[in-house]
């Protein structure tokens, strides 16, 4: 069973150690920079996978998700392969899932600021604001999302996956909430709507399965809390055995109430089976609780909205150690109960929110 990071004073002298030597390597601040939602791996693309994600929920009752990519995360090491990836969903519960790869001479990205470009298909944004265009077969949009909620980062925003701190998956939160305005014509036929946005961007340099089992990740916006929540459960690591490593982000408004990490945990029960042999809960309890007091997350009545099977092909030998492995990726909508119990702030809201489950096994 994986076990918890210890929250103890010496491993929290010990993680801010290590988050200030990141820091400064990195060249990071105490706040997110606009460049930090530039190229991060430009000057190693040959060896890293780099994604820019953001996911509009529109108030006409449809979504509309994007994911700019170099290339795969399942190939690091391999060429560049810019992709496109558009998940779109009317009001009817109609879903397509569009993916077109385009020529790597085709693709372009500013490392000075959010500016990508895969042949027809833009976004640029100094975090504040962010204008995309998409041409994707008979979809055609521009969306300009305004940003709601504080640009974040947990610490240095990486986390190294070996003893030589040489493998790597890193992240940051231009937008954890934001308000849009969008045109799309679809079909020859064009709606104007507006809605709420999500945005972040990862890059690393090794396939993830290597050190990851399981992942949960959510948003959510309610009342006025914007909350950024997740527990990535790594295989063997370090010779510690498998770790559970929690993030965790509570702002009011455009003040941040909380982003220590070490006190979330997690409880989830009630496994449904799900596809691609795998399995989900039907319930999952967050808690968060220090000197300041407590906070507590219930998510429940799951809708599954998508399922992904994320399957790489395998030859030889590696096809035999990988037999009986499933990975899959599970995307949810689910209700949200938020219970604020802290010295200076106490208040109870509902709401809705969006979370993914990602197994690599």
């Amino acid at each position: 069973m994986a076990h918890n990071l210890p929250d103890t004073v010496a491993f929290r002298d010990s993680l801010a150690v290590s988050q200030k030597e990141n820091m400064a390597a990195l060249g990071l601040g105490d706040t997110v920079a606009v460049w930090e939602d530039g190229y991060r791996a430009a000057a190693t693309a040959d060896s890293t996978f780099e994604w820019w994600y953001f996911d509009c929920q529109l108030d006409d009752g449809s979504t509309l998700v994007v994911t700019f990519s170099n290339k795969p995360h399942t190939d690091p090491s391999g060429p560049l392969t810019p992709t496109l990836l558009v998940i779109r969903q009317l009001p009817d519960g109609t879903r397509r899932h569009l993916a077109p790869s385009f020529p790597a001479d085709q693709f372009s990205a500013a490392t000075d600021r959010c500016d990508v470009r895969i042949g027809k298909s833009s976004v640029t944004g100094d975090l504040d604001t962010y204008d995309m265009h998409l041409e994707v077969e008979d979809i055609v949009a521009d969306v300009t999302i305004t940003r709601a909620a504080p640009s974040w980062r947990p610490g240095a925003g990486i986390t190294y996956f070996d003893s030589k701190r040489t493998h790597y998956l890193a992240w940051v939160v231009p937008v954890p909430y934001g308000t849009v305005t969008a045109r799309i014509t679809e079909g020859g036929t064009t709606t104007e709507t507006t809605g709420s946005a999500y945005h972040d961007h990862n890059w690393g340099n090794h396939l993830m399965g290597s050190f990851l089992d399981h992942w949960f990740w959510g948003r959510a916006h309610v009342g006025e809390y914007t909350i950024v929540y997740v527990r990535m459960t790594t295989k063997g690591l370090l010779g510690l055995g498998e770790m559970n490593i929690p993030t965790f982000f509570l702002a009011k408004g455009d003040t941040v109430i909380t982003d220590d990490l070490l006190p979330l945990r997690l409880v989830t029960s009630g496994d449904v089976p799900g596809p691609g042999h795998q399995s989900y809960p039907e319930r999952l309890e967050w808690t968060w609780e220090s000197d300041r007091g407590r906070i507590a997350m219930t998510v429940t009545n799951p809708t599954l909205i998508e399922s992904l099977d994320m399957s790489v092909p395998r030859h030889g030998l590696s096809a035999l150690l990988h037999a009986g492995a499933h990975p899959m990726y599970y995307d949810f909508n689910a209700d949200l109960d938020l219970e604020i119990d802290l010295v200076d702030l106490k208040d109870h809201v509902t709401g809705r929110t969006l979370y993914e489950k990602m197994m690599f096994r």
